[in-house]
């Protein structure tokens, strides 16, 4: 069977890296890349990519900032301990 050749970008110091535990193993870069890429479509690894919706990050910096401006005008309960808030929320 043919093999496609493929390009893989990565950073120097990164290739060497991969390069030196690979030896340890008796394995090529190559067969690092297969023995992956073969795991990866047998599901055997999972590569999970979080990625936030536009705008996500700067609501969640406003409301930060609004929550800080209510803590600072007394309108926020102050809990020393997770255990305490959970308690106060829980009526305990």
């Amino acid at each position: 069977m043919s093999k496609q050749p493929t390009t893989i970008r990565l950073e120097p110091a990164f290739y060497k890296q991969v390069l030196r535990e690979a030896k340890k193993t008796g394995l090529s870069f190559s067969d690092i890349v297969h023995l992956l890429l073969r795991a990866f479509t047998e599901g055997a690894v999972q590569i999970g990519v979080t990625q936030y919706p536009k705008g996500y990050l700067e609501m969640i910096g406003r409301e930060a900032e609004e929550l800080r401006r209510f803590h600072r005008k007394g309108k926020v309960k102050k809990y020393a301990s997770a255990k305490e808030a959970f308690d106060d929320i829980l009526g305990r």
